[in-house]
């Protein structure tokens, strides 16, 4: 396969090396950021390890917001 150059400037070279893996090459971060661009956001249920306490932190800070929100 064939390479090619794509001019990014330092700021954004900086970024990519910095979500590099180790022995990760360029062509195979990029492939990894963006198969997951239009990714299924069902997929990522249950990513979160949340105790029940967490979980009815987050919903009752959910519910507050909505009803503030709906009014």
């Amino acid at each position: 396969m064939g390479q090619k150059n794509i001019p990014i400037d330092s700021s954004t070279y900086e970024f990519l090396k910095s979500l590099k893996k180790p022995g990760e090459s360029f062509s195979e971060l990029i492939l990894r950021l963006i198969r997951g661009y239009n990714d299924n956001i069902l997929r990522h249920f249950g990513g979160w390890d949340l105790d029940d306490g967490e979980m009815d932190e987050i919903q009752a800070s959910l519910k507050y917001g909505w009803s503030r929100w709906i009014g």
